[in-house]
């Protein structure tokens, strides 16, 4: 049995596949993550044109034949294109970063519209704003709750205690294997798990959830907030990823 699905999709990612094929990951409104085969996307300016590419949000026409996982991408117009004010390695950096996110956590044919308004938004705020720290931190902290992932930073995940005195004692850590905060009576530094300072803490908790646009507009962190709530949500980030990301990769190396 064949039915056509049409839905509103942005590309995660495109593999060309023999001569003139493209394989191509997109995250729709209608279905969430899939995967499509474009028969002749390499030539087809007819169906696809320009706008099958990264950054670009559009409409994609699909087919679905016998139950299979791989779909057909009969076609995919253009309703906007960010890739043209991308030019900025940085601003670049942090679209793909965000793109690859959405990619490599979110699982196939699970909807969730709320998630490509996201992944939008991320591309709206890269390209309209200086691109911030902060804008990644709430990214992810709005991705991982999006998925039931996002660490637990109110309350001690030992022993329970939510007083703030307490969690804002030194020694606090955040341990992902367990899922959040804990406090310096319970913790003990390991694999993977990351001091959290006080006023690190604080700078996630107001992040939490921040609209992207609100997060640019912060006062910039000194470096050293900035890097402890870089690396604990990396760390939280990397329990739940099968591997390292490219984008992050580049964006170290631009540093």
């Amino acid at each position: 049995m064949t039915a056509t699905l049409i839905s509103e999709a942005v590309v995660l990612r495109l593999v060309t596949t023999g001569e003139a094929d493209r394989v191509v990951t997109l995250y729709t409104r209608a279905r969430g993550k899939v995967a499509a085969v474009a028969h002749g996307a390499v030539k087809s300016r007819r169906r696809f044109g320009a706008a099958l590419a990264p950054y670009v949000l559009g409409e994609a026409t699909l087919r679905e034949k016998g139950g299979r996982e791989l779909l057909v991408l009969e076609r995919f117009d253009a309703r906007r294109d960010f890739s043209g004010r991308l030019s900025d390695p940085v601003r670049m950096g942090h679209a793909a970063y965000g793109t690859e996110l959405v990619r490599e956590l979110t699982p196939a044919h699970q909807e969730d519209p709320a998630l490509l308004d996201l992944l939008v938004e991320l591309y709206e705020v890269v390209v309209e704003c200086e691109p911030r720290a902060e804008t990644l931190r709430a990214f992810e902290l709005r991705l991982l709750d999006a998925l039931g992932l996002r660490p637990v930073l109110d309350r001690c995940l030992g022993c329970g205690v939510s007083s703030q005195a307490v969690l804002d004692e030194p020694g606090t850590v955040l341990d992902p294997d367990r899922g959040g905060l804990v406090c310096g009576r319970c913790g003990t530094l390991g694999d993977g798990v990351r001091p959290l300072p006080a006023w690190a803490r604080a700078r996630l908790v107001e992040l939490e959830d921040l609209a992207l646009r609100e997060a640019a507009a912060l006062e910039r962190s000194p470096s050293e907030i900035t890097v402890a709530c870089r690396e604990v949500l990396h760390a939280t980030l990397r329990t739940h990823l099968r591997s390292p990301l490219k984008s992050l990769d580049f964006l170290s190396k631009l540093k």
